[in-house]
C-alpha cells in the first residue's frame, strides 16, 4: 500500500477530536505524524539489515542433517468400525455451556484461528492477523493481507488476493510468528516461508502488510501447510507420503517416510483432493496424520516422529491418491476416507465419509456422513446419529447445545486453555438463534467465538 495514502488516512485520525492531544495544533500534528512515519520506516530499515534474506533462486543448504528415526511401538488404537456401530445422541451441553464472546472484528476466520502468544491471542484470518485481549476482543490488527473476500447474504463467500499470510504459528525460541506466504502480485508466482519478528509487530502502530516483508523464504515442492516447531517448522511434500523438519534458513534438517504408499502426482487439471493432511499442535508439540495413512505422530525433535494414535478401520476400505483421482464415485462409494480431525484433552473428533463427498454426491445420494467422538477417559468411541441439513442432503451430524435457553447444533473448532471453542460469524449464528437479543445485536461479519 501506498505510504503517502497510508500517512493521509493516519493525519486525518490523528487530527480528530479523539485522536489529537489537547493543545496540538493541525501543523503539529502533521509534524508528529512524519515524524512517527520516519521512525516506523527506520525500523522497517533497521528490520531489513538485520533479518536473513532470501533471493527468488535462493538454495537452502544441501544435504540433511539427521537420520529419522520413526518409533511406531506404544500408539493407542481407535476401533472405528466398533464406534461406527455405537451410535448415541449427547444431551444439550453435555461437554459444557456455551459462553459467547464478540470479538469486534469483522473478518472471516480460519481453522486453527486462535493462538495464545505473550498472554494474549492472536486471530489469524483471511484478512490477516489480529490481537485479541484475555477477553477475546479485538486491540488491533498485526497483520493485514492484500485480499478482498466478500460474504454473500447466503453464507458463500468469495475472495481474491495479491499477498496473504496462510495458517502460522508462533516461535517463542525466536519470538517469531511463521507462516506461509503467497505473492501473485509477482511473475512468476512466490511462494515462500516468513519468518516475522513479534516485538516489532506487536509494537507497530500500523498493521503490516507484503510492503513490509522483507524477508521470504522460498518453499518450492512442498504443500500450503506447516507446523511451527522451535527454531524451524514441519511440513509434508506434495502429492507424497514424505515429511520433512527444516530450519529456518530451509536448511532440511531431516526427512521421514510416514508409509509406503508410492508417490503420485495427478495430471488431470482440477484433480480431486481426496483426504488432507492434519498437521496441529497438542500440548506443545506438532502432531501429524498424513493424507490417506491411519497414524497420528508426535514429532519428539528435529528427528523423531513417535506414533501417539492409529485408527483401526477392520474390513473397512481405504483409498489411495490414485483411485480417487482415476476413479468414478461409483468406484468409491464403499471407500471410507476421513475428512477431520481435532484432538482435544478429553475427546477425538473425527469426521468420515463413505464414497468420496462432495456436493454432487450427496446429491446422488452416493455418500454417507458420520462423526466420532473418541473419550480419551474411558477409551469408549462412539458415532452420532445421521443428520441431514435443511433441503434433506446428508451432512455431518453436530453436537447438541443450549444457550440462554434457545438449542442449536454445532462443531468444535479447536480448544484453548483446557475449553472447547466453536467459530462463528455474527449472519451465522443469528440464523442458528434468531429468538436471542444478544445474538441478534451482533454485527452480522463480526466474528465470534463460542466458548464450551
Amino acid at each position: 500500500m501506498n505510504k503517502n495514502y497510508v500517512l493521509a488516512i493516519s493525519l486525518l485520525l490523528l487530527m480528530s477530536c479523539g485522536n489529537r492531544r489537547p493543545g496540538m495544533s493541525k501543523e503539529e500534528a502533521a509534524a508528529e505524524l512524519k515524524k512517527q512515519a520516519a521512525q516506523e520506516e527506520a525500523q522497517r530499515q533497521e528490520r531489513a539489515a538485520r533479518v536473513d534474506t532470501f533471493a527468488a533462486d535462493y538454495r537452502p543448504p544441501a544435504g540433511i542433517k539427521y537420520q529419522a528415526k520413526i518409533v511406531t511401538a506404544g500408539a493407542k488404537t481407535i476401533d472405528v468400525a466398533a464406534a461406527l456401530k455405537n451410535v448415541r445422541a449427547l444431551k444439550p451441553n453435555e461437554l459444557g455451556t456455551p459462553v459467547l464472546y464478540a470479538t469486534g472484528v469483522e473478518a472471516i476466520p480460519q481453522t486453527g484461528a486462535l493462538l495464545p502468544v505473550e498472554g494474549e491471542w492472536v486471530m489469524q484470518a483471511g484478512e490477516g492477523l489480529f490481537l485479541l485481549d484475555k477477553d477475546f476482543r479485538l486491540v488491533k490488527q498485526l497483520f493485514r493481507n492484500d485480499v478482498d473476500i466478500q460474504m454473500e447474504s447466503d453464507g458463500s463467500i468469495s475472495s481474491s488476493f495479491d499477498r496473504t499470510l496462510g495458517i502460522g504459528g508462533y516461535d517463542a525460541s525466536l519470538r517469531q510468528f511463521r507462516a506461509p506466504y503467497f505473492d501473485i502480485s509477482r511473475k512468476p508466482y512466490r511462494r515462500g516461508i516468513v519468518n516475522l519478528p513479534w516485538d516489532d509487530l506487536h509494537a507497530s502502530s500500523q498493521p503490516w502488510t507484503g510492503g513490509d516483508v522483507v524477508s521470504c523464504l522460498p518453499s518450492k515442492g512442498l504443500g500450503h501447510s506447516l507446523c511451527v516447531t522451535e527454531s524451524g517448522y514441519m511440513a509434508p511434500e506434495s502429492n507424497s507420503s514424505q515429511l520433512y523438519t527444516f530450519g529456518v534458513k530451509g536448511d532440511t534438517l531431516c526427512r521421514f517416510t510416514v508409509n509406503n504408499a508410492p508417490d503420485y502426482v495427478p495430471t488431470i487439471a482440477n484433480a480431486r483432493t481426496g483426504e488432507r493432511n492434519h498437521l496441529y499442535m497438542y500440548e506443545g508439540k506438532p502432531r501429524v496424520r498424513m493424507g490417506y495413512d491411519p497414524i497420528v505422530y508426535e514429532l519428539e525433535d528435529a528427528s523423531t516422529l513417535k506414533a501417539v494414535w492409529r485408527l483401526d478401520f477392520g474390513g473397512l476400505k481405504r483409498p489411495t491418491k490414485k483411485e480417487v483421482v482415476e476413479g468414478s464415485y461409483d468406484d468409491l462409494r464403499d471407500v471410507w476416507f476421513v475428512e477431520g480431525w481435532l484432538e482435544t484433552g478429553r475427546y477425538l473428533f473425527l469426521r468420515l465419509s463413505q464414497g468420496y463427498d462432495c456436493s454432487n454426491t450427496r446429491k446422488a445420494g452416493k455418500v454417507k456422513l458420520y462423526t466420532i467422538l473418541y473419550n480419551k477417559q474411558t477409551g469408549e468411541g462412539f458415532s452420532l446419529p445421521p443428520a441431514q441439513d435443511e433441503k434433506g442432503l446428508p451432512c455431518y451430524p453436530d453436537i447438541a447445545f443450549e444457550y440462554e435457553g434457545k438449542f442449536f447444533f454445532g462443531f468444535p473448532t479447536g480448544e484453548v486453555d483446557g475449553r472447547l471453542y466453536m467459530i462463528y460469524i455474527g449472519q451465522q449464528l443469528k440464523k442458528l438463534l434468531p429468538d436471542v437479543p444478544s445474538v441478534q445485536a451482533l454485527k452480522d461479519k463480526e466474528v465470534v467465538f463460542m466458548m464450551i
